[in-house]
């Protein structure tokens, strides 16, 4: 059980209902996650702001491998279900998301490999080798290398976010 109620949109603060009616819009529905940091409208402001930032310029597929994959480590089931059915959308399948192996080339190419790399290490040791660095630069320019590192501290936050207030899925 939830360590905090989620709201429901007319018990939230009043600066958090529009957020809410934006998210419920764009999602299609209500979310556990948001409706729980409903209760402090400037923490989920942030957050909302830092996800529709992240969907600007990183592309889809590699934005949605490293957000599953450091969730995955993390072992946030709250995340991985929703990015999961997210990274499906951009392209993968079964076989790599139960996989998330980075030295698989049977089931990533060398772009793939080098978001899984960056993402488990950011997540595992806060500390990204210059070796993966220099493979993103050959796909990735710097504004997309700082999305990437974003999506992997946003995954981060919402995994450390869940586990504390222990929300649940719908």
């Amino acid at each position: 059980m939830s360590h905090v109620k989620p709201l429901k949109l007319a018990e939230a603060p009043d600066g958090s209902k529009p957020l809410l009616k934006a998210i419920e819009e764009k999602f299609g529905k209500s979310l556990n996650l948001f409706n729980t940091l409903a209760y402090q409208p400037d923490v989920l402001g942030g957050v909302t702001q830092i996800n529709d930032g992240i969907r600007n310029d990183l592309p889809d597929k590699y934005r949605e491998l490293a957000y599953y994959n450091a969730s995955q480590i993390n072992g946030c089931d709250y995340c991985s279900h929703y990015h999961r059915q997210a990274a499906k959308k951009t392209g993968y399948n079964d076989q790599q998301l139960d996989s998330m192996d980075a030295s698989d080339a049977d089931l990533f190419d060398d772009r793939e490999r080098a978001v899984l790399r960056y993402s488990a290490q950011l997540t595992e040791t806060a500390h990204v080798d210059v070796a993966v660095v220099s493979q993103l630069k050959e796909f990735l320019d710097d504004r997309q290398i700082v999305t990437l590192a974003a999506t992997v501290g946003l995954a981060n936050l919402t995994n450390r976010m869940n586990h504390g207030l222990d929300i649940e899925l719908p």
